[in-house]
């Protein structure tokens, strides 16, 4: 969201400039900035992924560093493609921001791990939510097969003894405890076709501002000038 916020309002106000002049489409537009956008958020995703997956000491697998990047291009792509909806809906990016900032919050706290029980209401509308289905893909690859240790009373470690009933023994335990237990690799597509939607739904936006909502905008205004007249 923050780098559409810093580049996206200027670029598209340039656009909508030269559109009026009928210098090129929107699809063309369109196309160019996301095709400038994608290497510089592979770029991200792969310092992202070292950091992350390396850096702590998770399973060093070159399995889980691609997914740790594709989950982090996958969530950075969908907030630009939020920011592009955002920011061409409301002129002020101010209160784009302010929109974009609670919904993303929202999302971050229907994602799985802060609320683990949400009305079927917004259950439903979490299967548009890119975070529930990359922590849906990335706790299985992360914490399946670990095993934890407790330190007892004596101070030496005794193997879970000292760890209380009901506490997490293993990786497993704390994924069937936030109900992860699932298939990461469906997660993973899922989270792909949201990249591929929310991109499409922010294509959708422009066009139809720069199309239907234009003209039906016009034609209004006419109208309501000829009846004042």
């Amino acid at each position: 969201m923050l780098q559409n916020v810093a580049i996206y309002p200027t670029e598209s106000q340039v656009f909508y400039r030269e559109h009026d002049d009928g210098a090129y489409s929107t699809l063309a537009f369109f196309m160019a900035y996301t095709t400038l956008e994608i290497p510089f958020e592979i770029l991200a995703s792969l310092l992202f992924a070292l950091l992350s997956v390396i850096a702590p000491g998770l399973q060093r697998t070159p399995q889980l560093f691609f997914v740790a990047a594709f989950n982090s291009f996958a969530i950075v792509n969908c907030g630009e493609s939020v920011g592009i909806m955002f920011n061409t809906l409301f002129h002020h990016t101010g209160f784009a921001v302010n929109v974009m900032a609670t919904l993303l919050s929202l999302a971050n706290i229907m994602g799985g791990v802060m609320s683990l029980d949400i009305p079927p209401f917004l259950q439903a509308w979490n299967h548009l939510n890119p975070v529930k289905w990359s922590l849906g893909n990335l706790a299985p690859w992360t914490l399946g097969g670990v095993v934890f240790s407790c330190v007892g009373g004596d101070g030496g470690a005794d193997g879970g003894g000292g760890c209380g009933p009901g506490v997490p023994r293993t990786g497993d335990d704390v994924l069937r405890l936030y109900h992860l237990d699932a298939n990461p690799e469906l997660n993973l597509m899922a989270l792909g076709i949201c990249v591929v939607v929310y991109r499409f739904v922010a294509w959708g936006v422009l066009t139809l501002k720069r199309g239907r909502w234009r003209g039906a905008l016009t034609r209004w205004r006419m109208k309501a000038m000829g009846m004042a007249k």
